[in-house]
């Protein structure tokens, strides 16, 4: 069985399902961290070494898990498992740098507790 195609898949098949597994690796990550809301919070029980270790294994499952879905994807579309790879490594960076930052100031504006505590 070949996971290469013989002709590459369709653009818009491509545009699809590319966009789709990012957002439900975004919207996985999301629920992920916030479901770990209250293991962030400073005066809870949790060391601060322990919170970054998780975070730390949070983050590299995520762009593990990102560039294996972006290589099969990839292999899948028309044999460029690599170049699909480095696209959902790049996004997944840049999107979750976005949730961080912006959670970040939605809660310096009152909204805490989104994605994970912060201390402003």
């Amino acid at each position: 069985m070949r996971i290469t195609p013989s002709q590459p898949r369709p653009a818009w098949l491509q545009a699809a399902v590319t966009l789709l597994a990012l957002v439900l690796l975004i919207a996985v990550y999301v629920a992920v961290m916030h479901g770990l809301v209250d293991f962030s919070k400073v005066d809870g029980k949790h060391e601060a070494s322990k919170r970054d270790l998780v975070y730390v294994y949070i983050h590299v499952g995520l762009l593990l898990t990102a560039g294996a879905i972006g290589f099969v994807a990839g292999k899948w579309f028309s044999g460029l498992g690599f170049a699909f790879a480095v696209l959902f490594l790049i996004m997944t960076m840049l999107l979750t740098t976005a949730i961080q930052l912006s959670s970040y100031e939605m809660a310096c504006r009152g909204h805490n507790d989104l994605v994970r505590h912060w201390q402003c």
